[in-house]
């Protein structure tokens, strides 16, 4: 990402709130660092800047530097650590560990393959890959030092590094010592620090694997295990891999597994998901398929012995669960489901388990948004025989009701013209005149000596906001290879966990999501891949219930093509 030399678009001091919303936004995405050790390394008068970059494949960048150097960056939505911070906090993400000629390779942009990992020996009884889930963030160094030398992502999940044999990426890299990132703003690149080697590496044995010049080499009772990529080498430790997929925990996901799964989302789908036929096969697995599949297990078609969801559904065509019709070439709907069949009639789920039906009422949030005014001193006199106290919200309909009562009780209507209202006293000194003026001035003025704020209802969950009502604002940005993102703000205004929202979004439309806490904002944002505008908007105004004058930017749905 960094490789090439970049655009700096600004570069700002971040001070106050500001500073510890990024600190807020440090600890979240990396919980193993501690709240104490995140103030120490930045202390009040430590200067801190947000350096906005984008990037020869024009990516957008937000660079966090402390006195210069990069330490953090962000781009879609998520925060990385630089090099140079994993030094300071080294066990804050996992650690792939590989040799000391593989950091030319990176240096040069390539990914950490698998062939290049060093793993731990036996005798240690630690996982060869750890137990990272695919995009996880990790970083790479070497067998000599600890210290980071490269920050990237997962390609994979740890029980597929296992499984691969020593073939395939290990690590995407996003960043590398020594790239434009750590000579930003012309500053001279950090030497690496010495942190000795990972402590698996520090067994007695060692020597043996480097016998004296001149000596007997005898085969060492403990060696490194590697990654092999060589057909010769393979070959041999083909028995012992697999020995150890024999040996597998029973709950990592093998294809069996999967199968299971696989059914299990089927079948909960067409006997208790609410299916709307004819649907399509692609709609059927994303909104009733995979909203299925149990929260200890993930459902990936690859991964079963089907591979694609074609095959598996005219498995089941064959068998006569469902009636396929091919609608046009690779396109294809179920258009009916037998609930006489054998295997329909015996799968059963507790109640508890079952989708929950979008008419039954309990189960509907309706999300009331109600604008309101917070009773000042200077007008209090007005609404304190209502009962009222400074301090109380009140809403249109009341205030003009109150209002109404408090001029005719004095008499502060015009004689010659009920539309009018000679304001005295109070009344005069709220509408600033005391002239007479018609009713709906009356009404703006004491209105304007209010502060606003605005009730979010949601079942019986109420959220009082200061302010004008701030609507929730769908929009459309472009990220790395021009590829489209959809950015949601406000959610938690009105009453919404992102965390299941942005879940319902992932099993919608199939897409992954990202929450984070943009410079400057109040709220979370939550980040979808793709252009997904017509699926939050509808999501949050057919189960949300949110009224669709506070929800903006459906104009950037995508166009239907002519």
């Amino acid at each position: 990402m960094f490789k090439k030399a970049f655009k700096i678009k600004s570069n700002n001091q971040l001070k106050g709130s500001e500073r510890k919303t990024f600190k807020d936004l440090v600890l979240k995405a990396f919980p193993n660092i501690t709240e104490h050790e995140i103030n120490d390394f930045l202390p009040k008068k430590e200067v801190l800047n947000v350096i906005k970059i984008v990037t020869v494949d024009n990516i957008h960048v937000q660079v966090y530097a402390v006195q210069k150097k990069p330490m953090f960056f962000e781009t879609l939505g998520r925060l990385y650590p630089t090099v140079y911070f994993l030094w300071k906090f080294p066990s804050i993400i996992y650690a792939f560990t590989t040799h000391q000629n593989v950091m030319q390779y990176i240096s040069s942009g390539a990914d950490l393959m698998l062939p290049g990992v060093v793993t731990p020996p036996p005798q240690y009884s630690l996982s060869k890959f750890g137990n990272v889930s695919e995009d996880d963030t990790v970083y790479v160094n070497l067998s000599s030092n600890i210290a980071a030398i490269a920050v990237g992502i997962a390609s994979q999940r740890s029980v597929s590094m296992e499984k691969a044999n020593g073939r395939g990426k290990c690590v995407t890299v996003h960043h590398f010592y020594g790239d434009a990132l750590c000579t930003l703003d012309n500053t001279p690149i950090l030497p690496i620090v010495n942190l000795g080697p990972p402590e698996w590496l520090k067994f007695k044995s060692y020597e043996d694997d480097f016998p004296e010049l001149g000596g007997s080499l005898k085969k060492p009772e403990n060696r490194l295990e590697m990654s092999i990529d060589t057909k010769e080498e393979a070959a041999c430790v083909e028995e012992v891999i697999e020995s150890e997929t024999e040996n597998l925990d029973p709950g990592v996901e093998t294809v069996e597994n999967m199968d299971e799964t696989l059914n299990y989302c089927f079948f909960g789908a067409v006997k208790y998901s609410k299916v709307a036929l004819p649907v399509l096969t692609s709609n059927f697995f994303k909104l009733h398929m995979l909203p299925l599949c149990p929260e200890n297990k993930t459902l990936d078609i690859k991964k079963t012995s089907f591979k694609k969801l074609k095959p598996y559904l005219e498995k089941m065509a064959e068998e006569g669960i469902i009636t396929l019709k091919e609608v046009k070439k690779g396109v294809e709907q179920i258009i009916s489901i037998n609930q006489d069949h054998l295997k329909f009639k015996e799968f059963y789920i507790g109640p508890e388990k079952r989708p929950k039906k979008e008419n039954d009422a309990a189960n509907v949030t309706k999300t009331d948004v109600v604008e309101s005014y917070i009773i000042s001193q200077n007008v209090l006199p007005l609404f304190q025989t209502e009962g009222f106290n400074k301090g109380d919200t009140i809403q249109g309909p009341e205030i003009r009701k109150c209002v109404t009562k408090y001029v005719k009780e004095h008499n502060l209507q015009d004689e010659n013209n009920a539309k009018l209202v000679a304001p005295k006293d109070i009344l005069a000194t709220i509408c600033k005149t005391d002239l007479p003026i018609n009713w709906e001035e009356v009404m703006e003025r004491v209105c304007e000596s209010m502060r606003t704020c605005y009730k979010v209802k949601t079942g019986t969950d109420v959220i009082v906001n200061k302010g004008k009502v701030s609507p929730i604002t769908i929009s459309v940005g472009m990220r790395s290879g021009n590829k489209k993102v959809t950015l949601v703000d406000n959610l938690e205004l009105y009453g919404v966990r992102l965390p299941d929202f942005a879940k319902e979004c992932q099993h919608g439309v199939a897409a992954s999501t990202s929450i984070s806490r943009p410079p400057g904002k109040k709220s979370d944002q939550l980040l979808i891949q793709g252009n997904q505008v017509i699926f939050v908007y509808q999501l949050l105004t057919e189960k949300y219930n949110v009224p669709k004058k506070y929800i903006q930017g459906l104009e950037n749905a995508p166009k239907k093509k002519k």
